[in-house]
């Protein structure tokens, strides 16, 4: 026979009844002042102990039974056979070699959902964010960029223009993203490019100073339009800023958007693009050169050119794959047709 003791709830009151309990002939009985009732096993519900909580029995007509006695319990959990789930925990958790198992589990799902999980619901939301809501985006990064970090562009205009208009040329021959080319000056970002949200394109005055030509500088600029194809910079918001955001920027809610504009050009700075998203758009940019018949390897100069650059601590090269491996595509010979 089991015997333990234990508090008794009516169902009518929160008020706490002492009993003694006892588990007898498959019957459980209890006992104590005025109180004396006899149920069938089928009649009780066991929710066992999780931790240092204690277990609650429900009884019929909204009674419930509480006890730390765990011993006693466990015994009238065997005997009741209950499948609930907080009974396989228990005799998980009182095990240390399942809890170690367990822990581990935990580590690797966590890790593979930071990993793999939200950089694919990132890319998912980011493809499924209206077009209007990303350029609100873009723009607001921008915006908040311009009072920061950029200044307008201390180029000639002339020189805006062409490279503008060589751009816009290409895209008349083959297929380009919508995009709007845009220049300035900067001491924080240095020698770079960026690709925001909604299609713009940021070349700065450092970067225009780098280069040998203008080819070169449109190589560049290739590169950035597969940012814009694949929608990186909204995904790289999305993925940092969190899951929660990624749901709310699903249903298209534009509250959402203050918030990506904000910690978008920080992102940009401090960590860059991860290297599948510059794999992509170095990918992007050959098959683009290739077909507008621009030697790749304008791409492979200034890319090495920049890696060499020591002036500014953020580059086009912050958080991207080796150089080496990066120049190795781009400076295979290629006769254009």
């Amino acid at each position: 026979m089991t015997s333990f003791s234990g508090d008794l709830f009516d169902g009518r009151s929160s008020q706490a009844h002492p009993v003694s309990a006892s588990l007898d002939g498959g019957q459980l009985h209890l006992t104590g002042e005025d109180i004396a009732l006899v149920f069938s096993l089928e009649q009780i519900d066991i929710a066992p102990p999780v931790g240092a909580a204690r277990g609650v029995v429900h009884l019929p007509e909204g009674r419930e039974l509480h006890s730390i006695d765990l011993t006693a319990l466990a015994a009238l959990s065997q005997a009741t056979a209950t499948n609930r789930p907080e009974r396989w925990a228990r005799h998980l958790e009182s095990r240390l070699g399942y809890a170690l198992v367990a822990l581990l589990v935990s580590v690797l799902v966590m890790f593979a959902g930071l990993r793999w999980g939200v950089p694919a619901v990132a890319q998912l939301a980011a493809h499924t964010l209206p077009a209007g809501l990303e350029r609100n985006i873009g723009e607001e990064s921008l915006s908040l960029m311009d009072k920061f970090s950029l200044s307008p562009s201390r180029l000639p205009l002339s020189r805006q223009r062409t490279l503008t208009q060589q751009l816009a040329a290409q895209c008349r021959k083959q297929a380009c993203p919508p995009h709007q080319l845009l220049f300035r000056n900067s001491t924080l970002f240095g020698a770079n490019a960026m690709a925001l949200p909604g299609g713009a394109i940021v070349v700065t005055d450092a970067l225009v100073g780098l280069a040998l030509n203008n080819t070169e500088l449109i190589a560049v600029i290739a590169h950035e339009l597969g940012h814009v194809a694949h929608r990186h910079s909204l995904r790289l918001a999305l993925q940092s800023i969190g899951a929660g955001v990624i749901l709310v920027a699903v249903t298209g809610d534009i509250g959402s958007v203050t918030d990506l504009a904000a910690g978008l050009p920080s992102l940009l700075l401090q960590k860059g693009y991860s290297r599948d998203m510059e794999r992509e758009a170095d990918a992007y940019a050959l098959a683009w050169l290739n077909t507008a018949c621009i030697p790749p390897r304008h791409f492979a100069d200034i890319l090495g050119r920049l890696d060499k650059d020591t002036t500014d601590s953020t580059t086009l090269l912050d958080s991207h794959p080796g150089t080496h491996q990066r120049l190795e595509p781009f400076l295979v010979p290629h006769l254009c047709s």
